[in-house]
C-alpha cells in the first residue's frame, strides 16, 4: 500500500491512500482519500471520506461527507455529500446528499436534493428533485427560444 501525506503531482500504484494531502492525478486499483483531495482519479474502487475529487472514473465510487465534481462509474454511493454530475451504468445510491445532475439505470435516493435526474428506475423517500426529464427538456427548449429571441432583438438594434 502506498500512503502519502503531502501533495504530489501524479501517483500511480496498485493501492493509493491519501490522508490530509492531495494529488493532481491518481491511477490505481484502489484509491482511498481521507481529508484530502485530488484533481483526477482513475481506479477500480474509489473511496472518499471528508475529502474531494474533481473528476473520478471507476467501477465503484463511494463518497462520505465529501464532494465530487464529476463521477463516472458502474455504481456510485453518496452519503452526506455533494456532487455536480453523477453518471452510473448500474446504480446510484444517495443518502442526505445533493447532486446537480444524476444519470443512471437505477437510483435509490433518501433525504436528498437533485437538480435533474435521468433514470429508468428511481425510488426514494423525502427527496426534492428540481427538474424531472420532461421538465428539464421543456426548460431547455424554452431557454433556447428565449436566448434566440434576445439575440435577434440585440442584433436588430445594432443595425
Amino acid at each position: 500500500m502506498s500512503e502519502h501525506d503531502h501533495g504530489r503531482a501524479q501517483l500511480s500504484a496498485r493501492d493509493v491512500t491519501i490522508r490530509q494531502g492531495g494529488a493532481r492525478t491518481i491511477t490505481a486499483e484502489a484509491v482511498t482519500i481521507r481529508q484530502g483531495g485530488a484533481a483526477s482519479v482513475q481506479a477500480k474502487d474509489v473511496e472518499i471520506t471528508q475529502g474531494g475529487v474533481v473528476f473520478a472514473r471507476a467501477d465503484e465510487v463511494e463518497v462520505t461527507a465529501g464532494g465530487v465534481g464529476i463521477a463516472l462509474a458502474g455504481a456510485i454511493e453518496i452519503e452526506q455529500s455533494a456532487a455536480q454530475f453523477v453518471a452510473a451504468r448500474e446504480s446510484v445510491k444517495m443518502d442526505q446528499s445533493a447532486a446537480a445532475v444524476v444519470v443512471t439505470g437505477q437510483a435509490r435516493v433518501r433525504d436528498s436534493v437533485i437538480g435533474v435526474i435521468f433514470g429508468s428506475h428511481v425510488e426514494g423517500d423525502n427527496n426534492r428533485v428540481l427538474f424531472g426529464p420532461t421538465a428539464a427538456l421543456a426548460f431547455g427548449a424554452g431557454f433556447g427560444v428565449a436566448l434566440t429571441l434576445a439575440r435577434l432583438v440585440l442584433n436588430s438594434r445594432r443595425r
